[in-house]
C-alpha cells in the first residue's frame, strides 16, 4: 500500500491509472480509474460511475495493481474542465461493450467514448466464428 501512496503523490487531477489483476485470466485486460485530486477516485464500476470510497480504493487494490498512469496533457483550465465532466457522469450506468471504464477514462480525458479492448475483443471474436464456420464447411462455399 505504501507504493500505491507514493503512486498517488506523482498524480495530478484528471490523471488516469491504469491497473491490472494481479492473478489469473483477467491479467490481459487492463482496468482504468480517473484521479479527481485530494487522494479521490471515479471508476467505472459494475455498479456504474462512481467516487470510490478509501475501503473500495482498498477492495479494487486486493485485486489489482497500477501498471502505469496516462497524464492529462492540457492546461489546468483544461484540467478542471476534464475533472468536471467525469464529475458529472457519476450515477451513469456500466456497460461492458458500450460503456466500460475504459470508454469512461477516455471520455473524461478526450472528450470521446472509445474503448480498444472492446475492439479487439470483438475483432477477436469474429476471428473465431469465422475459424469455426471454415472448419465446419471444410472450407467449401
Amino acid at each position: 500500500m505504501k507504493d500505491f501512496l507514493q503512486f498517488i503523490n506523482q498524480l495530478n487531477p484528471a490523471d488516469v491509472v491504469v491497473a491490472k489483476k494481479k492473478k489469473g485470466l483477467g491479467r490481459v485486460l487492463n482496468h482504468y480509474i480517473v484521479y479527481v485530486g485530494d487522494g479521490v477516485f471515479i471508476g467505472n464500476l459494475k455498479q456504474g460511475v462512481k467516487l470510490l470510497t478509501y475501503s473500495e480504493l482498498l477492495e479494487l487494490l486486493s485485486d489489482y495493481e497500477p501498471v502505469r498512469a496516462i497524464p492529462f496533457n492540457g492546461s489546468d483550465y483544461q484540467r478542471v474542465q476534464v475533472v468536471n465532466r467525469a464529475n458529472a457522469r457519476i450515477g451513469d450506468r456500466y456497460s461492458l461493450l458500450n460503456f466500460n471504464c475504459e470508454h469512461f477514462a477516455n471520455w473524461v480525458q478526450k472528450g470521446k467514448e472509445s474503448s480498444s479492448q472492446v475492439i479487439v475483443g470483438l475483432f477477436a471474436f469474429a476471428l473465431i466464428i469465422f475459424g469455426l464456420y471454415k472448419i465446419k464447411t471444410n472450407g467449401k462455399r
